[in-house]
């Protein structure tokens, strides 16, 4: 019965939902996962939604993976008359998914989100506007290659694409990779006992495993494998499985060299090279939205360990006495940038605060810049909020900031746009009884001597050891200390507060404890392999369970359903507030007979910069170019026909250019804005 059980509860978990499907309910199949479709489902689903609303929708083949598996990604903009800029030429926005090749929920709410734009045009009033003035790509999954495998015999966790690697350099290649041993449908662990083992049961949860410690005197008694055999004969149990690299730790920035996982150099893998390619060819993307299983919304922390943008540094000692510096005192960049210049050794080469952290070898920025902070800080407080409105119990502890290599380090350190990422969703804390205290410091002032004395030793040694008070001291000592009169309740309270005692450690629980708990509560106990013993043909004797792949992954249905349409709503949201520019206002002032004064403000009223301050450092954010249009008769007295404006910040900033031109009464003006990614603005005056 239990095995026809477990059979069940597999086909279930792999059996694909097309987009129709989510959120229905299935009987006898409690609780409903989330299930993915599958690969050829959703390349049909693309082109059937691109075929059908040819108006709005037009479908790109960026490339191919690896494994010849088509990368698509949809462009929306609305083509009438209210739109007669072409989608290449208006400010774009970017949504990516699923680098990794399993984030599935991202690659879900990218659909949703197409459907949502679609079905919302000419009905909802900000979607019409949004597909009117704006062009928005669509990329709902960019490592095909790991999707597919997702769906083939057995389900493992695997993030690479079909690129054979020799991992286990022994000149054979994907030669030992995993096995489903007991049938179950899933790769999960085997444990053996060894003496060399170093593993043991957890104490607390024996069904699962951690390292013995030593210093508690603990002794190792399991090896852990995955599960499979050793095919190649060389002792080691699947340390060459079939692919790859990863997709999402083969771009430029913040690199990881010599890791084969990440590739043999930077933009090695032809899904990179499709994407790059595409967003170096539209300067117009001015924002990129990505989901994956980076939140850097919720986690600021940045790859790497040098901190270029974000912090002073100090310069070496013989260095600083050649640019005059001294050398015990912290530096930005910029400041050591203007020292080099003011030596006059560039010869003429403009000196940037990259090549100075080049120069000292502080490597790539990996810190949002400090004048970027204080907008990430404030999405960062809106999305909190959404999360807390929408009643997701979301663990912010386990957000992962940003990979090495990955499309979000790239998108902000060197594309130079705002990039924001969400995880959409993670398994939550599990929920714990808060236990009242029964004595606290406060309550220790108002009690008699008496009254302490009566709660007895039990109680008193536990408050002790909840505040981290030494062992040396006693609730029996204190309690004899009262009795005597060398101490009352209310002097211990003062000493305890002036004293700063560090709480005492208890012991941490599992890591992986959470997830037992989803998995016993939230999934039936579907979520783990219960250890069942296996007669392995080289280990011999083993235990084969654990954690079945994709726990993190899938939630139930309607929890999916949720977190989904809460992130499509933000990123919604976010797409509103793109930089623009608009011309405020235009003036002319007679200065005397023939000799004008143009006066022009510019403003930008959307919620972003124009430009972010590392895509200014970069040199990859373009400046606002203001042109000045004189008919014939007219000429620039003072100034030049182009001006430039390095940004503006968002919210309505304003900044004036002016100009001292010749010209003739009743003559026309006309001044033009631009930025690839802000689109253009202009405006005209006739002189008085």
């Amino acid at each position: 019965m239990k095995k026809l059980i477990w059979l069940m509860a597999i086909i279930f978990f792999i059996q694909p939902h097309s987009l129709s499907q989510i959120g229905q309910t299935q009987k006898g199949t409690e609780p409903n996962f989330y299930t993915p479709q599958g690969f050829e489902q959703l390349t049909s689903f693309l082109r059937s939604l691109a075929a059908k609303n040819e108006k709005l929708v037009r479908l790109i083949k960026l490339g191919q993976s690896y494994g010849q598996r088509e990368i698509i990604l949809l462009e929306l903009s609305a083509k009438n008359d209210l739109s007669i800029v072409p989608p290449e030429s208006r400010p774009a926005i970017l949504v990516t998914a699923n680098l990794e090749g399993l984030h599935f929920l991202g690659t879900e709410a990218i659909c949703r989100l197409a459907k949502r734009l679609i079905e919302g045009y000419g009905k909802d009033k900000l979607i019409t506007q949004l597909l009117n003035r704006r062009t928005i790509y669509l990329a709902p999954l960019l490592n095909p290659d790991a999707y597919a495998a997702w769906f083939g015999r057995f389900k493992e966790e695997r993030k690479v694409n079909s690129k054979p690697v020799d991992e286990d350099n022994d000149g054979a290649i994907d030669e030992d990779g995993p096995e489903d041993l007991n049938g179950d449908g899933y790769i999960t662990l085997m444990r053996v006992k060894d003496p060399e083992g170093n593993y043991i049961s957890d104490p607390k949860e024996p069904r699962l495993l951690r390292l013995a410690d030593p210093k508690k005197g603990e002794k190792g008694i399991y090896k852990v494998y995955s599960e499979g055999l050793d095919n190649d004969g060389d002792g080691e149990i699947n340390e060459d499985p079939r692919g790859g690299v990863e997709v999402n730790r083969n771009f430029p920035h913040d690199f990881e060299y010599f890791n084969k996982t990440c590739g043999l150099w930077p933009t090695s893998e032809p899904e990179v090279q499709a994407l790059l390619k595409f967003i170096t060819e539209r300067r117009h993307i001015a924002l990129i939205l990505n989901f994956s299983s980076e939140n850097t919304i919720l986690n600021f922390q940045q790859t790497g360990q040098a901190r270029v943008g974000a912090d002073r540094v100090r310069i070496p000692r013989m260095y600083a006495s050649m640019l005059g510096l001294d050398p015990d005192q912290e530096y930005s960049l910029k400041e050591i940038a203007e020292a080099l210049r003011g030596l006059g050794i560039a010869r003429g080469m403009e000196v940037t605060e990259e090549m100075v952290a080049s120069f000292l070898g502080l490597g790539p920025a990996v810190a949002i810049d400090r004048q970027d902070l204080s907008w990430f800080e404030a999405i960062q407080k809106e999305y909190k909020d959404r999360l807390s409105k929408a009643s997701i119990d979301y663990p912010e502890r386990r957000a992962k900031g940003v990979e090495k290599g990955s499309f979000v380090a790239y998108a902000y350190y060197q594309y130079g746009v705002p990039v924001f990422s969400v995880d959409i969703w993670n398994i939550p804390e599990p929920k714990k009884p808060v236990e009242k205290e029964v004595l606290t410091p406060e309550k220790l002032k108002s009690m008699s001597s008496q009254e302490f004395i009566s709660l007895g030793e039990e109680k008193i040694g536990a408050f002790l050891k909840t505040h981290g008070v030494p062992a040396s001291l006693t609730a029996s000592s204190l309690i004899e200390m009262v009795k005597s009169g060398k101490l009352t309740p209310a002097r211990i309270a003062e000493m305890m507060e002036k004293i700063p005692v560090r709480p005492i450690s208890f012991e941490e629980e599992h890591p992986e404890a959470y997830l037992l708990s989803w998995s016993d509560t939230a999934l039936a106990g579907r979520g783990f392999v219960e250890w069942k013993s296996f007669k392995h043909p080289t280990l011999g004797e083993v235990e084969i369970g654990g954690f079945i792949p994709g726990i993190k992954l899938l939630p139930p249905i309607d929890l999916a359903n949720k977190v989904i349409d809460v992130h499509i709503d933000f990123y919604l949201d976010l797409m509103q507030r793109v930089a623009e520019i608009q011309i405020k206002e235009i003036k002319s002032r007679v200065l005397s007979e023939g000799i004008y004064e143009i006066e022009v403000w510019l403003t930008n009223p959307g919620w972003f910069p124009t430009s972010t301050a590392q895509g200014r450092r970069a040199l990859t954010s373009w400046p606002i170019r203001i042109k000045l249009n004189l008919d014939k008769e007219n000429e620039i007295f003072s100034g030049q026909s182009v001006a430039l404006i390095p940004f503006l910040n968002g919210s309505g900033e304003v900044k004036k250019v002016n100009w001292v031109i010749k010209g003739k009464k009743g003559s026309k003006v006309s001044v033009e804005a631009a930025s690839p990614k802000l689109g253009k603005a202009s405006a005209s005056i006739i002189l008085p």
